[in-house]
């Protein structure tokens, strides 16, 4: 024992210096390779076994208890420094053989708690082994003093270690993660965005941050609205006058959903009928949105479209049973022409007479599911207004052809070619049967002379468009599309001769 010691010290310079290479070395290789855990893990074991044998090429075995009672201070002080480093580097070993545990058995998202709950019990039990091997203290009687002393923190700190073994419970039994929408039994919802010992973090709809301690969260019923797939059903209920058959209103409703853009299509939206009277057909229109942050957009987006294409098929919808006798008729046009041009909010600010006559310009087109309305590098030759059905816009990127949205009643498209003369980067296709009404540039120059403001909205389209074939999310930013929606205006006001004076 006096050998290796007296080895050690003779050599405690040396020993010093690579020790101390050692560690700098091992920072630096933390510091480059820090998100990658085996290669962290195989830095610290090829750190910890240069000190291993280092410390026992010159006799000393830092594993074994030393008697130092009779040791100068300056070779106890060596033997103290060259044992603490062992230890302290078989526990980082140790916690990173956790880490990629966790990583080789694909649990990604397993939470910090369990690997910090590791950390805590690998670190314990290397202060026990110092104290032991080290220090030669009896391990004995520290497990009976800190366990009487356990006994007083648990009793004080019950609250806070139920909190703590709650979270590590939920944590094993992954009954959520972090992005994971969540509803708690009482009303609470939200997006999981933080987990920790303590508490669970939740952003509610309300962009309000409820912070829940993990033993109420742990004894409370939990709804996972993200898991097995984050995909959530949108519904969407109303009541139109029957004066169409069933089946054909049923259409019109399923046209609806098919033109959305916020619900999956895969699987397809259904559209059900609840209930048929003298005075209403009740539909219930469900669809599903990508997540639950999406919901409520999702079914704005149903209802919005489905009105669209009520209004644009004549229907008028019914009051609520029990509101007493309906409101009369306001006068609707008959001609689905004319009833597109009243609600087309392209044509809001012109007289009626306008819009009548524009109508009586307008030229019918059908399309059967799949045929393709206006092909990519095609120049429209007419503002394509859609009546009835649903239509996709697709680009081909590679060997794929990629969706970039669906358009339906209301929609209109074309007017790049029209008013620019540009080709179509993408391809219109119908998904369903489609009607679409064309207006050709000799019938909307004097209009749009007459009311200059048309160019603004005209220019809105050409940029969202733009930003659709582009699939650009920076142009679709609110400061550039609205630039991109004021160059367009321009350009339509100088090529048809408008007031450039018109401001926006």
């Amino acid at each position: 024992m006096s050998e290796a010691l007296s080895g050690l010290a003779s050599h405690l310079s040396v020993a010093a210096l690579v020790a101390a290479l050692a560690l700098a070395g091992a920072g630096v290789a933390i510091l480059l390779i820090r998100g990658d855990a085996p290669s962290r893990l195989a830095a610290r074991l090829c750190m910890f076994a240069a000190l291993t044998l280092l410390l026992v090429g010159h006799g000393f075995a830092p594993y074994e208890p030393h008697d130092l009672s009779d040791v100068e201070p300056a070779r106890r002080l060596a033997v103290y420094v060259a044992s603490f480093l062992w230890w302290i580097g078989l526990g980082r070993c140790l916690t990173g053989l956790a880490a990629v545990f966790v990583i080789f058995e694909r649990k990604p998202r397993e939470s910090r708690l369990f690997r910090q709950l590791i950390g805590v019990v690998v670190y314990l039990c290397v202060g026990f082994a110092i104290l032991g091997q080290l220090f030669r203290i009896p391990v004995g009687a520290v497990f009976a003093t800190s366990g009487a002393v356990a006994i007083i923190l648990g009793l004080a700190l019950q609250s806070t270690l139920s909190d703590v073994f709650s979270g590590v419970a939920m944590s094993l039994g992954r009954s959520y993660a972090i992005g994971d929408w969540i509803t708690l039994e009482g009303g609470v919802e939200g997006r999981v965005i933080e987990t920790n010992w303590q508490n669970v973090h939740l952003l509610t709809a309300a962009h309000d941050v409820a912070i829940i301690p993990n033993s109420v969260v742990a004894k409370t019923r939990i709804v996972n609205q993200s898991w097995p797939e984050p995909s959530r059903a949108a519904k969407a209920a109303a009541r139109l006058r029957p004066t169409m058959a069933p089946a054909e209103i049923v259409a019109i409703a399923r046209d609806a959903l098919e033109s959305c853009n916020l619900i999956l299509h895969d699987p397809a939206p259904l559209v059900a009928v609840k209930a048929l009277s003298a005075t209403a057909i009740e539909l219930e229109l469900t669809g599903r949105a990508p997540d639950r942050a999406q919901l409520d957009a999702a079914r704005n987006e149903m209802f919005d479209r489905l009105y669209r294409h009520a209004a644009a098929a004549g229907l008028r919808f019914a009051p609520e049973a029990g509101d007493g006798a309906p409101p009369p008729e306001a006068d609707v046009a008959t001609d689905a022409a004319a009833r597109l041009a009243q609600s087309l909010p392209l044509f809001a600010s012109l007289a009626d007479g306008d819009r009548a006559a524009l109508a009586a310009k307008m030229r019918r087109r059908d399309y059967e599911p799949g045929e393709v309305v206006i092909g990519a590098g095609a120049v429209a030759d007419a503002l394509c207004v859609v009546l009835s059905g649903a239509l996709a816009l697709t680009q081909k990127h590679g060997e794929r052809e990629h969706e970039l949205a669906r358009l339906g009643a209301g929609d209109y498209f074309g007017e790049g070619g029209l008013l620019l003369g540009e080709p179509a980067r993408g391809v219109i296709r119908a998904i369903t049967r489609v009607v679409v009404y064309e207006i050709g540039a000799q019938d909307l120059a004097p209009i749009l002379r007459e009311r200059p403001e048309l160019s603004r909205a005209l220019g809105a389209a050409l940029a969202l468009h733009r930003t659709l074939e582009q699939n650009d999310e920076k142009a679709a930013a609110p400061g550039r599309a609205a630039n991109s929606a004021r160059r367009f205006a321009d350009r339509i006001r100088r090529i048809f001769a408008l007031d450039l004076n018109e401001t926006d």
